[in-house]
């Protein structure tokens, strides 16, 4: 991936995961509200916490890079159904641009998913270490297997003495 477009999906990253962290946030701060609002809906009492929770943790992850692509695609499906759930009053201009507004946040996130975990996330730093202690197993299990094929006498060309 050329460096420019990893460079726009880790700014990507960065603009979007606020809108969620602090939502989030907010939620926490005025829970009773946010359930009454939520019961409005006619969806059941008790999903504050839960949706308050959500947005928080899966804005960090998306922010620090942390399962990135996972992170991206739960999100965008929560911006599709709260659109429909919560802005589907089509005849006012505010409730129609609330939900417009969700569906191009979701469209940026499934842009997310597509780039999954570029350069500068946690994701791409903790695939790198897996990969270098696959490459140390790897070595490690050769040059045992070489250490037993010299005790037990079996040499191929690369490792037979004198040739």
């Amino acid at each position: 991936m050329h460096f420019i477009s990893k460079f726009a999906a880790l700014i990507a990253r960065i603009l979007i995961s606020p809108l969620f962290i602090l939502a989030g946030l907010g939620k926490f701060l005025d829970l009773a509200g946010t359930d009454q609002y939520i019961q409005s809906t006619g969806l059941p009492a008790g999903l504050a916490v839960p949706a308050a929770t959500f947005e928080v943790v899966l804005g960090l992850c998306l922010l620090l890079g942390l399962f990135t692509r996972l992170s991206a695609i739960l999100l965008a499906g929560f911006c599709i159904i709260t659109g429909l759930v919560f802005h589907n009053a089509w005849g006012d201009p505010i409730q129609q641009a609330m939900f417009l507004k969700n569906l191009a946040v979701a469209g940026g996130l499934i842009m997310v998913f597509s780039y999954g975990n570029v350069a500068h996330g946690l994701d791409r730093m903790r695939g790198k270490r897996d990969r270098e202690r696959e490459l140390r197993e790897r070595e490690i299990a050769e040059r045992r297997a070489r250490e037993t094929a010299l005790k037990n006498g079996e040499f191929d060309v690369a490792t037979r003495p004198g040739e």
